[in-house]
């Protein structure tokens, strides 16, 4: 039992270590000898955890995914309030976005087509899906909300969301960016036509 145990803390300290390692490098420059150096480790001992480099992504990919996923979802479970929790959920998602975005940017060039990157993602869209849909359902139910669609309501959302967050991200800081965010949402849950 203190065995696996041991093996399953060795495997987290590679897979943050391949993180580090490929957040430099890049993926394609990226080696297990340098993965192997960067843990302290024989190239050996990693090839015992992983079968290869390949292997090592997918698993430096997931963590970060579950981290991403742990944050926004804790964010949104702290706010009883629809509107606010469409608000911390877009606000924690961007920051998250910005402080990942070199990893990913790394990411992304090198790793475009691997399939168990657009796996993952395919299920966090599902799932963010599912997150806004129940924080539209959950507003109908407290009156905040009066929607037709949730589903549709939840796609629309998310895409218009997807849509703002490269400009959000990158044209305005920390103070501006919640703002810009009110804003928009306001346009999203109120309209624009006068009532």
């Amino acid at each position: 039992m203190k065995l696996s145990v041991k093996r399953k803390q060795e495997r987290i300290r590679i897979i943050e270590t391949a993180r580090e390692v490929f957040k430099k490098y890049g993926f394609k420059k990226a080696t297990m000898n340098d993965i192997a150096d960067a843990a302290g480790k024989a190239k050996s001992s990693v090839y015992y955890y992983f079968r290869s480099k390949d292997e090592v992504y997918n698993a430096v990919i997931f963590t970060e995914a579950q981290k991403y996923r742990e944050k926004v979802l804790q964010s949104v479970k702290k706010i009883e309030n629809p509107e606010l929790q469409l608000k911390a959920y877009v606000l924690i998602r961007l920051q998250t976005d910005k402080i990942y975005s070199n990893f990913y940017q790394a990411m992304n060039q090198s790793f475009k087509n691997n399939l168990f990157v657009k796996h993952l993602k395919t299920i966090y869209d599902n799932e963010e899906f599912y997150i806004f849909s129940n924080i539209l359902n959950n507003g109908i139910k407290k009156g905040y909300f009066d929607i037709y669609d949730i589903k549709y309501a939840a796609v629309g959302i998310v895409t218009a969301m997807r849509g703002l967050e490269s400009t959000l991200l990158h044209r305005y800081e920390n103070p501006e960016v919640e703002k810009k965010i009110d804003n928009i949402l306001k346009i999203i849950l109120y309209g624009i036509v006068k009532r």
